[in-house]
């Protein structure tokens, strides 16, 4: 297990590491072509959401403590439909009342105009209107519930008391060397998107979320399938 484990670590960061240099120094036609909407990169990023709703669900009905991994069936099923339109361009289907307000004319919701909104500094300097603005926008959202899933909460694991707690719910830990992983490849995503020419930015973000669900992939795999089946298997 612990040598499954090592690997797993190792396919993480480079597989990361990889994407990462691919688009900041691939061929500019290249890197568009396979970033591009319903490119790629999105599509799998729509497979690892399926894999992950399916590892998850699963394990729903295999675990005496389904909480977390019914939490991550139902999450993946969503960023799964979101990341598709609700699979509308593979079916063809249109609600024009959504599509009217949505700034990509799709069903689905995190592109709908309200939740348009990223900016935390206003008139430079943090504010009230600020962080509201911040908040409304779904990525913004997004990337709060995620590093405060994967950092924050393994974190407050020192506190002895939020520690029994969610060690009682059932909630699958890491360790440091995961968490390290996601602060290298993630934080390396940013600060190359920073310095990136403008036309790769893009590219850097639509990475970033097929990133985003590879890292939620392996996580259900390994801290939730695979240990619930070692578990088993000791029994």
């Amino acid at each position: 297990m612990q040598s499954r484990y090592k690997l797993t670590l190792s396919i993480l960061f480079i597989f990361g590491f990889l994407w990462l240099m691919l688009i900041w120094l691939g061929e500019q036609s290249y890197v568009y072509q396979i970033t591009r909407e319903d490119g790629f990169v999105e599509n799998l990023t729509a497979i690892f959401y399926l894999l992950g709703f399916i590892l998850a669900l699963r394990s729903v009905f295999k675990n005496k403590q389904f909480l977390f991994p019914f939490i991550w069936a139902v999450l993946c099923f969503m960023f799964l439909g979101e990341e598709t339109s609700w699979f509308q361009r593979i079916f063809n289907y249109s609600v024009p009342a959504i599509e009217n307000v949505n700034a990509q004319n799709e069903f689905n919701l995190h592109n709908l105009d309200v939740f348009k909104g990223d900016k935390l500094f206003v008139d430079g300097q943090i504010n009230r209107l600020g962080v509201l603005n911040f908040l409304k926008s779904t990525q913004n959202l997004f990337r709060i519930g995620f590093f405060g899933y994967f950092i924050g909460l393994p974190i407050l694991l020192y506190v002895p008391r939020i520690k029994r707690f969610l060690l009682k719910k059932g909630f699958p830990k890491t360790d440091l060397k995961f968490i390290a992983i996601i602060l290298i490849v993630f934080g390396l995503s940013f600060i190359l998107a920073i310095y990136a020419p403008f036309d790769r930015k893009m590219a850097f973000a639509e990475t970033r979320e097929m990133l985003y669900a590879f890292f939620i992939f392996i996580y259900i795999l390994f801290f939730i399938w695979f240990q619930r089946r070692q578990k088993h298997s000791k029994i």
